[in-house]
């Protein structure tokens, strides 16, 4: 995460991040949502302003579309277009957002603020004790997540850590409250005040997101169960269109095809060094289901132990991806393919 960091704009209790970039405070030191905010110096704020085309003529044209701009920050005295949205879209803005928190962190403490690339991701964790999963010690957070350049909404996740490694899970249950993305449409105020309530039911949400981790160890795989997890995780590569475009073709010019073909050629390795390396991570992840089984024999070929172990890879893996952080982005989704997968194993 620290290398997408907004110029460090990250603040932790206790102890520094891994990153070892941000600030850090003492864990008896009690911060609401709104002190913390303003301590990681995440409370900028993001609006959105109507696009014109200008013409050579110099006439502006009206567009259905809109900019989305950070104001200037403390290290940035210029404005920072973010992305473009349509005209639905509506910010909230970061002082709302911790003022509807501030209540919520006197029961779950502050445990992290953040800001990512140039301020289009601010994020938070409070601190919903612990617990234990699978006979090891778990630490559990609430995750609020607000995504300011249109790709997603506001998000409120589940994330259990285990103690011993600190690898972070993202759980992907289908049919329970354990996730909640909000749109950034007009009434993204009330629908925060209205979903924040999911808080005061924390405890009933806890419960079901451990019972189902527990129920993960319940289960032994075989082979081919294993086999359909790393693959729900790691998909096969989507073929490149001008690649779909050429296979569907059965008679046509042969100067057509050689035109084609050429185009095919350059696809076609574009894909195979995709499929490659997915077949990689694939493989790494088997790396890590062999030594989780053998450091956890009692676990082994469950799907808590196919579930782990993918998680392990996408934590630690090398490779890029623009999120910057195991909690938002692909590696996360892959998580989640996978846990859902390896739920869909229990009896």
């Amino acid at each position: 995460m620290g290398a997408n960091l907004f110029n460090e704009r990250f603040l932790s209790r206790r102890e520094p991040a891994w990153h070892r970039l941000g600030k850090v405070f003492p864990e008896n030191e009690k911060l609401t949502v709104s002190e913390a905010m303003s301590k990681a110096d995440v409370l900028f704020k993001v609006d959105k302003y109507p696009q014109f085309v200008r013409m050579p003529d110099g006439t502006e044209l009206e567009t259905n579309s809109y900019a989305i701009v950070r104001e200037p920050t403390s290290d940035d005295n210029n404005y920072k277009l973010l992305s473009t949205v349509g005209k639905e879209w509506t910010p909230i803005q970061a002082t709302d957002l911790a003022r509807m928190l501030d209540p919520i962190s006197e029961k779950f403490p502050i445990e992290t603020v953040g800001a990512l690339g140039f301020g289009e991701r601010i994020f938070l964790t409070l601190d919903g004790k612990e617990t234990k999963i699978a006979g090891e010690d778990h630490h559990l957070y609430w995750l609020v997540s607000d995504s300011r350049d249109g790709t997603s909404g506001l998000t409120i996740a589940f994330t259990p850590v285990r103690v011993v490694c600190q690898n972070t899970l993202i759980t992907g249950l289908k049919n329970s409250k354990v996730s909640v993305n909000i749109k950034h449409n007009k009434s993204i105020n009330a629908d925060v005040e209205f979903y924040l309530d999911i808080f005061r039911k924390m405890a009933t949400t806890k419960e079901q997101v451990v019972n189902a981790l527990n129920s993960l160890t319940k289960t032994t795989l075989v082979e081919e169960q294993i086999s359909l997890i790393v693959n729900s995780a790691y998909p096969d590569a989507s073929k490149p269109s001008r690649v779909r475009l050429s296979d569907s073709f059965n008679k046509i010019p042969v100067d057509l095809w050689e035109t084609i073909k050429g185009e095919q050629e350059k696809h076609l390795e574009e894909y195979a060094n995709r499929q490659k390396r997915i077949q990689t991570i694939r493989e790494h992840a088997y790396e890590r289901i062999d030594v989780f089984n053998q450091e956890f024999p009692r676990f082994a070929q469950s799907s808590y132990a196919i579930y782990q172990a993918i998680v392990e890879t996408e934590d630690y893996r090398r490779g890029h991806d623009k999120s910057g952080t195991a909690l938002f982005g692909s590696r996360a989704d892959a998580k989640a393919r996978a846990f859902n997968k390896a739920l869909s194993f229990v009896n």
